[in-house]
């Protein structure tokens, strides 16, 4: 008779389980100390110069906006992308390649070493959410450890950066980005909740709040300007022809070297994704909103040929 078959975990889901305990368990505890150790000895050193945290969905154009933003600000920038609402941003980079990508342990080591409080004194430090609600984003915890994880900054900028509802959803249904990263808030609530921060009827991003109109940053470089001059960055538009292979570049055209447009991003029709799906139910159904178009209208304006999708829900 054959042996019994033992059941176990894949290494990936003990792996998994391991990380949540860690962040539940242990990296309060370790966070506490340090903040108490911080207080009796109240430092005052800043360790970034400037410190920017950006926010937006994904296909938001979060990524073109970021590598615009690195590309030309000037000195030693480090970028931490698509980090975890309320966690240490360098722990989070350092947990997650140890898990997903073990060829890069160097470089998870320099993370690991600054989550311990080796930080690295900086020209500009960036880090961005995607897909996490704001009220994830901005809670207790991390405002009051945030000292501790980035260091003191001189100067510090929340982005919230906003793209059309239509342009947006058609990009996520083509990467089939439903879901959001919050659970309990759905792809239109989450809109509706980032659109309400940008027109400034809620409060969550207080450090020197900067709304970025995708449409418009894409569309009008005097805006781009006034941007960079808000950011304190010398302005030449920098990285604005790239297609970030970050987030998998663009949800129609391709990514880097294997889009057919690039180092043209200029030329991607980012305003007109929606037709492609104009007639796709799943698509029409996310309009049932009067919300939704409101603010879509207060902040975007009316988009050509959309009042055929308000027409369906409407009269």
């Amino acid at each position: 008779m054959s042996s019994p078959i033992h059941r176990t975990s894949s290494p990936s889901r003990l792996s998994h389980l391991g990380f949540r305990a860690k962040e539940a368990l242990i990296y309060p505890v370790q966070d506490w100390r340090r903040r108490r150790i911080q207080e009796r000895t109240q430092p005052t050193e800043i360790i970034n110069q400037k410190e920017i945290c950006l926010v937006g969905m994904r296909r938001s154009g979060n990524h073109a906006v970021l590598n615009w933003i690195r590309s030309q600000q000037p000195g030693d920038v480090c970028l931490l992308n698509n980090v975890a609402a309320g966690t240490n941003p360098y722990r989070y980079k350092s947990d997650n390649l140890r898990r997903y990508h073990p060829e890069h342990h160097k470089q998870a080591e320099v993370y690991r070493q600054q989550a311990s409080g080796n930080l690295i004194k900086r020209d500009c430090l960036i880090y961005s959410y995607e897909d996490w609600s704001l009220r994830q984003i901005i809670q207790p915890r991390f405002e009051r450890n945030r000292d501790l994880y980035v260091g003191k900054s001189g100067k510090s900028f929340e982005l919230l950066v906003l793209r059309d509802p239509f342009n947006l959803f058609a990009s996520r249904l083509k990467q089939n980005f439903v879901a959001t990263k919050a659970r309990k808030l759905p792809m239109v609530e989450m809109w509706l909740e980032h659109a309400r921060e940008f027109v400034g009827e809620s409060g969550y991003l207080k450090r020197n709040r900067i709304c970025i109109s995708y449409n418009r940053w894409f569309s009008n470089m005097d805006y781009r300007r006034s941007l960079a001059d808000q950011l304190d960055i010398p302005f030449s538009d920098a990285g604005l022809e790239n297609i970030s292979a970050f987030g998998g570049g663009s949800s129609f055209d391709g990514t880097g070297d294997d889009s057919r447009l690039s180092g043209r991003a200029s030329a991607l029709d980012v305003t007109n994704r929606w037709r492609q799906f104009a007639d796709d139910p799943r698509f029409q159904s996310l309009f049932a909103s009067e919300a939704l178009w409101h603010y879509s209208t207060q902040i975007f304006g009316e988009l050509p040929g959309t009042d055929s999708l308000q027409s369906r829900h409407f009269i």
